[in-house]
């Protein structure tokens, strides 16, 4: 297995050098300057959120229930600045907890992150179904464990208080996970306005919502195997090809379905990291050279290639 981070309550990574320093001591803004005060400390825990506006679907050995209940997995940098946030999704059979070292990435480079499990497709549901129809109401999920985020961050008691940038948000997702990302970001009936850049890894465009045209309103990355056995690469081929500007398409060479992303050891994980991290720092971070940081690593001899447009 990939490098795994055991969490009970609060995960604390010093790497080497204090990242206690934040804009009372360095001077800078993490946000204008994402690499400022990197690699940051950061805490973990998991909120529970209750959406009772909504029903679960029954399982195969579940029953339905009135509600939908997302136990999200929480990633606060330190430091007393509001941070960008960015919502994540697992794919079918998936599992938050199948993407520490990703998130955690994300959250030493400065980076909120909620990340739900949704209650019909990880990997606890007792025979989950491998129909994504079950994942109808995933898109809505993302847009309630994103305001249910922002609530905590205008509670004065929550651990989450003034801890989010709600002007920077970013919504991230692996295959059926990227398939509900495309849909909150770009379906005609749930598309989220407060989503300004999207990241979709091995995902492909399910028809969970509504029509969807990916128009460009936001930036947007596809990461994708050339070596993917789930979902076919043509399917991200066709997606990079049909998007409107701005978009960049990194192929993995070789690279299979999930490895590359969930916490498996594989030859293309530090380039993941960072060139997703890239994307995150020119985009919700707004630091817009990172664009050509992102050209760079998202190229590298024998492990991938990069379009753009």
């Amino acid at each position: 297995m990939r490098r795994i981070l055991v969490v009970v309550v609060v995960v604390l990574l010093g790497l080497g050098c204090s990242s206690t320093t934040d804009e009372s001591t360095s001077g800078t803004d993490p946000v204008s300057s994402p690499a400022a005060s990197r690699p940051f400390e950061f805490e973990q825990w998991n909120e529970v959120f209750v959406d009772a506006s909504r029903s679960t679907e029954a399982g195969t050995q579940t029953p339905g229930y009135p509600e939908r209940t997302l136990e999200t997995a929480i990633y606060v940098p330190a430091g007393t600045a509001p941070r960008p946030l960015i919502v994540f999704s697992h794919g079918l059979g998936g599992h938050p907890d199948k993407f520490t070292a990703l998130l955690s990435a994300w959250a030493r480079a400065g980076y909120v992150v909620a990340a739900p499990a949704f209650p019909t497709t990880n990997d606890r549901v007792p025979g989950v179904s491998q129909n994504f129809t079950v994942a109808f109401g995933q898109p809505g999920d993302v847009s309630f464990v994103l305001d249910e985020v922002l609530r905590l961050n205008d509670e004065p008691t929550s651990r989450l208080h003034d801890r989010v940038d709600v002007e920077r948000i970013g919504a991230g997702g692996l295959s059926l996970g990227g398939g509900t990302t495309y849909a909150a970001a770009f379906s005609d009936c749930c598309r989220d306005e407060r989503i300004k850049a999207v990241e979709i890894l091995a995902g492909a465009r399910f028809q969970l919502a509504g029509d969807m045209t990916i128009d460009g309103h936001v930036p947007l990355l596809i990461v994708h195997g050339d070596k993917d056995p789930a979902l076919r690469y043509d399917l991200a081929v066709e997606a990079y090809d049909l998007a409107e500007p701005p978009v960049w398409f990194v192929t993995l060479l070789g690279a299979a379905h999930a490895p590359a992303f969930e916490d498996d050891v594989t030859p293309h994980d530090a380039m993941v990291e960072q060139l997703t991290t890239d994307f995150w720092d020119a985009t919700i971070g707004g630091d817009t050279a990172a664009f050509a940081t992102l050209e760079r690593h998202g190229a590298v001899d024998g492990l991938s290639t990069l379009q753009s447009k």
